[in-house]
């Protein structure tokens, strides 16, 4: 059979490994409410997802402020969403003023606020932080031109912000078929977020062309790739995800 010659060959076949990162994605501004792609990643040969081991999803929510007219001011910003003090990142809240990193002075996150000094009068501040409202995540593997598709993990992301995840950590499971791990080359891994706020990895709050980072968000998976392509990878794949 086909598809046993492939996984034969997947077996046998030279590979390395590694993981995807965040600055492996290209990356895009969700839509509050509504389902949108936020990144993807192509691949240029066979890799495999690891199963059972780790990986990274923080993902914030993103609001922005005008500072008032008097420079130095110490100002509170409420924030829409329902901030939460995260477990699954190491800094639940990143302000920035402009283009500069901004020192948090305080967080209350049982009145939803966050309290900052700008520099500037009338500057813009950009406020990163894990949400605690229900919001879905979903890491999928999509063929070109959309042509086979499959969910390949989903989560919420309000749960995720508050999990242990050095305790309880999230992992990928395929126990449908042994191909279901398999992101053949030219497919694309992809995370799509459904939330009420606007999420993001990344915005221009400067106005400069240069991005400020999120740097209290996550994405990471550990795979394995081949060196050389399979015959017939892809359109196992496509037809292994079309059974599911």
């Amino acid at each position: 059979m086909v598809e046993d010659r492939i996984l034969k060959e997947l077996r046998e076949a030279d590979t390395y490994s590694d993981h995807f990162s965040r600055a492996d994605f290209d990356q895009f501004a969700g839509v509050a409410g509504s389902n949108e792609l936020v990144a993807e990643t192509q691949v240029r040969r066979p890799h495999a997802l690891a199963e059972g081991v780790p990986v990274d999803v923080a993902i914030m929510a993103y609001e922005e402020f005008t500072a008032d007219g008097t420079a130095g001011n110490s100002e509170t910003l409420n924030l829409s969403h329902d901030p939460v003090e995260s477990t699954a990142t190491a800094e639940p809240i990143v302000v920035y003023e402009d283009d500069s990193r901004l020192a948090i002075d305080s967080r209350d996150y049982e009145n939803d606020t966050v309290t900052v000094t700008p520099a500037n009068a009338d500057s813009t501040l950009g406020v990163f932080y894990a949400s605690g409202e229900q919001a879905r995540v979903a890491v999928q593997k999509t063929a070109p031109a959309a042509k086979a598709q499959e969910t390949l993990w989903s989560g919420d992301t309000g749960l995720i912000h508050l999990r242990d995840t050095a305790r309880e950590p999230i992992t990928l499971e395929f126990g449908s078929s042994p191909l279901q791990a398999v992101i053949p080359t030219d497919w694309r891994l992809q995370v799509y977020v459904d939330a009420p706020y606007t999420a993001r990895f990344a915005k221009d709050i400067g106005g400069d062309g240069n991005e400020e980072v999120a740097s209290n968000s996550l994405l990471g998976f550990q795979y394995r790739a081949t060196r050389d392509e399979i015959e017939g990878l892809k359109t196992a794949v496509a037809q292994d995800s079309a059974g599911r």
